[in-house]
């Protein structure tokens, strides 16, 4: 299958979708309302695989949302890949909300690490600390930025289309998680924020915070 932004969800989500199809079809004649609940489900799970076109404003003062979902805290913490302090805002993503993540700034990715751990719910505190993650780490003209992928409970594959030198350009596609999860920026803590928790923010749309 050729390598395509428009095709990647795709590539991810058959390996899924496919078993349950067949599943529901060889069911059907038997157990049709077995059948029938798993083709809504899989329905259900086809939709998170899901990658809308975005129209992305770019400006080099915000950085934008890197995920669709909603924002579970706006707090100070210790990035350890740059060894100082950081504003770090989390969004949740419920299984209903697009599940492609974006870039939030103009930048050069110059690391990359994966962290393997626990699956704890994706809405709680904890994921970020010790469930599985995937951090990227850019270098841009706002200083130091890092974008995580978390899992969840549901929620087990982490993939990322940056490698360590790529060019990224604010709104671009960065990689997704396969159902539901949690996603962190991490700015400079100057930064002024510009969401709280509670609000829902789209990726490649929303601006999460202002560089000061």
């Amino acid at each position: 299958m050729p390598d395509s932004p428009f095709l990647r969800p795709f590539q991810q989500g058959w390996k899924i979708l496919l078993p349950l199809a067949i599943g529901s079809i060889l069911l059907a004649k038997r157990f049709p309302l077995i059948a029938g609940a798993v083709m809504v489900l899989n329905a259900l799970i086809a939709l998170t695989f899901r990658d809308p076109e975005r129209e992305i404003q770019t400006d080099s003062e915000l950085a934008l949302a890197p995920a669709d979902g909603r924002i579970m805290r706006v707090e100070t913490i210790w990035d350890d890949y740059w060894q100082r302090e950081m504003l770090e805002i989390a969004i949740f993503l419920a299984i209903w909300d697009v599940h492609v993540q974006r870039v939030p700034v103009d930048g050069r990715v110059v690391g990359q690490v994966r962290k393997h751990g626990a699956n704890r719910p994706a809405m709680t505190s904890a994921a970020a600390q010790l469930n599985n993650q995937l951090l990227t780490y850019y270098e841009s003209p706002a200083g130091p930025v890092t974008v995580n992928q978390i899992t969840g409970m549901v929620a087990r594959r982490l993939v990322n289309w940056t490698p360590v030198g790529t060019e990224s350009r604010q709104g671009d596609r960065l990689g997704m998680i396969v159902l539901g999860s949690q996603v962190t920026l991490h700015v400079d803590p100057h930064s002024q924020p510009l969401v709280w928790p509670g609000d829902v923010v789209r990726a490649g749309v929303t601006p999460l915070v202002k560089f000061r």
